[in-house]
């Protein structure tokens, strides 16, 4: 596998591009619910409790830095072994059939659905804590099949010259994921279909698990399966060095701007779903898969993940260092966007300006990782490909995640209005100050991206 077309300057074949999206895909199926039905579940189980309810704000900042440090350092200890033995396949395969089971067995805990299989009798507190041990072990099967396996086999095996464009492709298979999951299984999770959470998650996990039994096909046999030289433990310390640190010191401020770009976005993304529907108070109700919540969302997603895609063509052309800036000044004027839906009285206008909000923000969402992303690609020294994708993940998911929803969850407090769910459960909805939070962060990331360049040019020195 290590010679493939993939690495070289021809054109990816159509088996390839099949692989890499269907494998892809699948893995979001599964983030998608780890990183957004997650948290809407566990504030379901809190609106619809009947014992007191708790604090589910709280609990999804918990779960969200939790799921981060756990796929953090799942990836950097599993990423450098798939260095040491240099193979993927079994790792991606044999992981997702996992990661698959796993999803699934969330379906157990729909503690509050009378027609739910093999629900398990427990508080709606316990079920959250049940929700977050699972989510653990979900993500470190995850973050070893995908973030660890699949990204290094992905930053392998393409070359630079079709790199943005992979990219931009991987980027918005998430909103696809998501796109798919809104228009055809939402409507499980709504009041009229009886919460069918169980039914929710048996059908995400099923999709996963097979794709990993087809991946066993799908993947070509790898060629050079020699067991790397290097030491185990050298290979994981390998990034934290000063030598390491300095020899690469653009892929290091890249990763920094990463970082400021993650806090800012996870300080209102666990708690987008809610805050469209509750807060927005943009309806998510009747059997039908059309609600107008799951309008909005498939507005968004699917030109948002069109014009992405462009985006990824434009930064191979045009150079990836120079796209950084205009994708994070897209995003920002979402965020400034969104900022203003709850103030809009109309229904139907407030549906029209969160769809179109809604769009420019996740446009900016996905573009700009899809430039940081493969920047980050091209910087990482040849080899060592499964060991720094453990470093992305400090500063892309693990810092981001502990930092990002704890302050959006003292902003939900503070200024978010209270709901009162089925059975008089009163809770804070996610707060709109949310997104000016973020916007500012994202105005630290533009002036350090400015210094980044002025002093690259200075020395003569160019972002690859």
């Amino acid at each position: 596998m290590e010679n493939s077309s993939l690495n070289s300057n021809n054109k990816i074949s159509v088996r390839e591009w099949f692989v890499l999206i269907i494998i892809g895909l699948a893995g979001q199926f599964a983030w998608s619910i780890e990183n957004m039905y997650l948290n809407t579940y566990i504030t379901y189980l809190n609106f619809t409790s009947q014992d007191g309810g708790f604090d589910y704000s709280l609990m999804i900042a918990i779960t969200t830095a939790l799921s981060a440090v756990v796929a953090t350092l799942t990836t950097l200890f599993m990423g450098t072994l798939t260095d040491k033995v240099n193979k993927r396949k079994i790792f991606i395969s044999a992981g997702y059939i996992l990661w698959g089971i796993s999803t699934a067995s969330f379906g157990l805990l729909n503690v509050n659905s009378d027609s739910s299989l093999f629900a398990i009798a427990m508080s709606a507190q316990s079920a959250a804590i049940m929700v977050i041990v699972i989510d653990c072990i979900m993500t470190f099967l995850g973050s070893t099949s995908n973030d660890a396996a699949f990204n290094s086999y992905v930053t392998r095996n393409v070359s630079d010259k079709n790199r943005a464009k992979v990219e931009g492709v991987l980027s918005i298979l998430p909103l696809i994921a998501m796109l798919i999951i809104f228009v055809g299984l939402n409507g499980l999770t709504t009041k009229e279909s009886g919460y069918r959470w169980d039914l929710f998650f048996y059908i995400v996990g099923g999709l996963v698990t097979i794709v990993g039994l087809i991946s066993t096909i799908l993947i070509p046999k790898e060629k050079d399966t020699n067991i790397q030289k290097f030491e185990y433990k050298n290979l994981i310390l390998e990034g934290f060095k000063p030598k390491t640190i300095k020899e690469n010191k653009s892929l290091y401020m890249i990763l920094l701007i990463y970082f400021i770009y993650g806090v800012a976005i996870q300080v209102y993304f666990p708690y987008l779903m809610v805050y469209i529907e509750k807060s927005c108070n943009i309806a998510n109700t009747g059997s039908s898969f059309l609600t107008p919540f799951a309008i909005v969302m498939a507005v968004a997603l699917l030109v948002g993940s069109v014009l992405s895609v462009v985006i990824g063509i434009i930064a191979d052309k045009v150079g990836k260092a120079k796209m950084i800036i205009p994708v994070i000044v897209i995003l920002i004027i979402g965020l400034f966007m969104m900022f203003f839906i709850p103030y809009i009285g109309n229904d139907t206008l407030r549906i029209v300006y969160a769809a179109i909000s809604g769009l420019i923000m996740i446009l900016g969402y996905v573009s700009v990782p899809t430039v940081l992303n493969s920047l980050v690609r091209s910087n990482i020294p040849k080899g060592k490909e499964g060991t720094f994708m453990g470093i992305r993940m400090i500063f892309v998911v693990a810092l981001p995640m502990c930092i990002g929803p704890f302050i959006g969850d003292a902003l939900n407090k503070a200024y978010g209005e209270n709901y009162v769910g089925d059975y008089g459960v009163e809770s804070p909805l996610p707060s709109n100050y949310g997104y000016l939070v973020s916007l500012f962060i994202l105005v630290i990331a533009i002036i350090l991206i400015i210094f980044v360049l002025l002093k690259g040019r200075k020395e003569n020195r160019n972002v690859k």
